[in-house]
């Protein structure tokens, strides 16, 4: 036959060319049972098309646009029944959903890290070290409640290495939580002591994330609060500052705190650039304002 052919029929390089796909994507197609040739040229075993068959190509085109899988295709152009076809659309569909919230989680978490990240680089610019205090509102946080048995699980890379392998084994995205790790401590002056029994690590949990046994909601007073730079082993000299700051102004303190790691390993490589916010509790102010 040469290259002769009926005119509602084309070999298979015409009919990618008219499709936009290429030659290898139509014999994919034929390989994994999406499409068969209208006719095969029992000479030169030539494949041929019609339009229908490309308008069935361009089906399988926008099905895979639309995620679903091959097998999944191949199975709603064979069975041709639309119970099945809106069964399947309502599966992608939910699925899509569950995309969606997860790269909705993913844009909260890139956002929150970023906005660290500026009041990181703001602090260490400004070397902003002044003491003074804030209202911190009430929200939820994941918690990890921790009773340390040496100087080694007293360190905060031992409580977030606990906390994340915990988290992991239980399923859970590490992007259900966003922003910085909060330590909590129950007393400022056993933290500063060393003789600390209970450290509990907090972490924002992104609001469309679900509620847990280990969901605690904190915050809703005014605490004194100051930017520790640089490594942690000096973070007392930062403390006793606070401590003669609020005595100064008669502020009378719970007795907790917590660090807020704005800047450590995770955003920085060299300990001299850290930054931590340590917060104070004031007793008695719930609905105290900055000064």
């Amino acid at each position: 036959m040469g290259n002769k052919y009926e005119p509602t029929l084309f070999p298979i390089g015409k009919t990618a060319e008219i499709c936009g796909v290429s030659t290898r994507t139509l014999r994919f197609y034929e390989k994994n049972g999406l499409i068969r040739p209208d006719r095969v040229d029992k000479e030169n075993h030539y494949r041929y098309y019609s339009y229908d068959t490309m308008r069935q190509i361009q089906t399988i085109r926008y099905l895979l646009e639309e995620g679903f899988a091959l097998s999944t295709i191949r199975e709603m152009l064979r069975k041709d029944d639309l119970s099945i076809l809106k069964d399947h659309f309502l599966f992608q569909i939910a699925e899509t959903e569950e995309q969606i919230l997860f790269q909705e989680q993913r844009l909260a978490s890139l956002k929150a890290w970023r906005s660290i990240l500026i009041e990181g680089a703001h602090v260490l610019e400004h070397r902003d070290t002044s003491v003074r205090t804030r209202y911190i509102e009430e929200q939820p946080y994941y918690s990890f409640r921790h009773r340390p048995q040496s100087d080694e699980e007293r360190t905060e890379a031992f409580l977030e290495t606990s906390y994340l392998i915990r988290s992991r084994t239980e399923g859970r995205s590490m992007m259900e939580a966003v922003g910085t790790f909060h330590v909590l401590y129950d007393s400022f002056e056993k933290r500063l002591d060393g003789s600390i029994e209970d450290i509990t690590l907090l972490q924002t949990v992104f609001p469309e994330a679900p509620e847990r046994d280990d969901t605690l909601r904190y915050g809703g007073f005014t605490a004194v609060t100051c930017y520790h730079i640089g490594p942690m082993g000096n973070i007392r000299e930062t403390y006793e500052r606070m401590l003669n700051w609020a005595a100064e102004h008669q502020l009378p303190l719970q007795g907790s705190c917590m660090e807020r790691q704005v800047l450590d390993t995770y955003s920085v490589v060299s300990p001299e650039k850290y930054v931590t916010e340590i917060l104070l509790p004031i007793a008695g102010d719930p609905c105290g304002k900055e000064r």
